[in-house]
């Protein structure tokens, strides 16, 4: 049975432009024409913002990246930018987002032309037919001059766009398999093409005892803001999976220092704290006879602050309960960050409807916190709290969404 959804709502257009883009990798005999105005530039560094046109050749394939998306062309394909919009001529491209995002790209052909939205999504266009297959998530389409019309495409769906729009379709095995294919190869060039450029090591401390724990760094060799991310507590899990997956992502510049796990041996029991002491209490000075290992690991954390130099901490929370006392929020100690709070919950509260379910701005002082610590250092420092009983694959994309416009505003990402 066919069926359509059509929702009616205005959105704010965030074109991905085609100046941003650069070549990370290729294989195989790859052309690409631009106009003779642009016939010097490195594509390496950036590709025209007026139009150019590439073609992929049997058994070869090209990656671009504009840092927060990356975009593979397979083989026998061709693909050409001008005036702000793709056209899919013919073959193969998958395009997804780096830090779970949303890509929008306006694709076109003849007198038709489509905004296509989605965290990944495949194009294909054959015989004259340019189709539309969600991978792991859902995708939109909003035909230009709709009025805010949008039709959303589930996972593991396909639909064509042009000539006319229609479907959706169950994808098939074939077509699953490949486009899963696909976005596995993607993630191995983009993930190659970073690690020529930025250092990641990792050391443990407390090594030896039930609370040695990993450390790992981020390091690109441009310098900028140096930042912490660390999930304190041993019962909040979901700021642990995005830390480690922080790990392998993109920076632009500066270096990260993430420790996933605070106290292991909390983490082992699936607990908030050890000892009777949260180590999100143990941060202070002058600490007399350091002798549990809460106190050793917060001892060891405030130590990298000063070791790696650090601009920005970030720690990430789970609430008790749905918008109990601090779910929802960032939480801060100083007045002096109040517009960048304020920034990222613009960008964030947008996304998010109903009224009662957007993220609140919380100035709330907790002397021995390490945001206080870190502030009483001259150390810019922010608390990411979610609600707890939130579906997890939600929670694990609202709290990388919030890192990533944090990491904007700093310029790492």
């Amino acid at each position: 049975m066919k069926y359509f959804s059509f929702f009616l709502f205005f959105i704010v257009q965030i074109t991905v432009f085609a100046d941003t883009f650069k070549l990370i990798s290729r294989k195989g005999e790859v052309s690409v024409i631009v106009t003779e105005d642009n016939a010097d530039i490195d594509f390496r560094k950036s590709f025209p913002e007026d139009y150019f046109s590439i073609t992929t050749k049997e058994y070869s394939y090209l990656v671009i990246d504009n840092g927060r998306d990356a975009l593979i062309l397979m083989p026998s394909s061709k693909l050409t930018y001008e005036d702000g919009k793709f056209t899919l001529h013919d073959g193969y491209m998958y395009v997804k987002s780096k830090h779970n995002d949303e890509v929008e790209m306006n694709f076109a052909k003849d007198d038709k032309s489509y905004l296509i939205s989605g965290k990944s999504f495949a194009v294909i266009s054959y015989n004259d037919d340019i189709s539309i297959i969600t991978y792991n998530t859902l995708a939109k389409i909003m035909p230009e001059n709709s009025w805010g019309a949008s039709y959303y495409l589930e996972p593991y769906r396909k639909s064509t766009i042009i000539p006319s729009l229609l479907g959706p379709f169950n994808a098939t095995e074939n077509e699953k398999t490949l486009i899963e294919t696909v976005a596995r190869q993607l993630e191995a060039e983009v993930n190659s093409h970073l690690n020529k450029d930025i250092e990641r090591y990792s050391f443990k401390i407390l090594e030896g005892t039930k609370n040695e724990t990993t450390i790992y760094r981020v390091v690109h060799p441009e310098p900028g803001p140096n930042v912490f991310l660390i999930a304190p507590h041993g019962s909040e899990r979901v700021g642990t999976d995005v830390a480690i997956e922080r790990i392998n992502m993109p920076i632009k510049k500066g270096s990260m220092t993430i420790v996933p796990i605070a106290v292991p041996e909390a983490y082992a029991h699936n607990l908030r704290a050890i000892e009777g002491q949260d180590i999100n209490n143990r941060f202070f000075d002058n600490k007399k006879n350091i002798t549990t290992d809460t106190d050793k690991l917060a001892q060891k954390y405030m130590d990298m602050l000063v070791d790696y130099d650090i601009n920005v901490v970030l720690t990430l929370h789970e609430g008790n309960g749905v918008k109990e006392f601090f779910g929802d929020s960032i939480i801060y100690d100083t007045r002096k960050l109040d517009d960048t709070v304020s920034k990222v919950l613009e960008k964030i509260n947008a996304r998010i409807i109903p009224m009662n379910l957007k993220f609140k701005q919380t100035y709330y002082p907790m002397p021995t916190t390490l945001t206080y610590y870190a502030t009483k250092k001259n150390i810019d420092a922010y608390g990411i709290e979610l609600t707890r009983n939130l579906d997890y694959d939600k929670k694990r994309i609202i709290m990388h969404t919030i890192l990533s416009e944090f990491l904007r505003i700093y310029g790492l990402e």
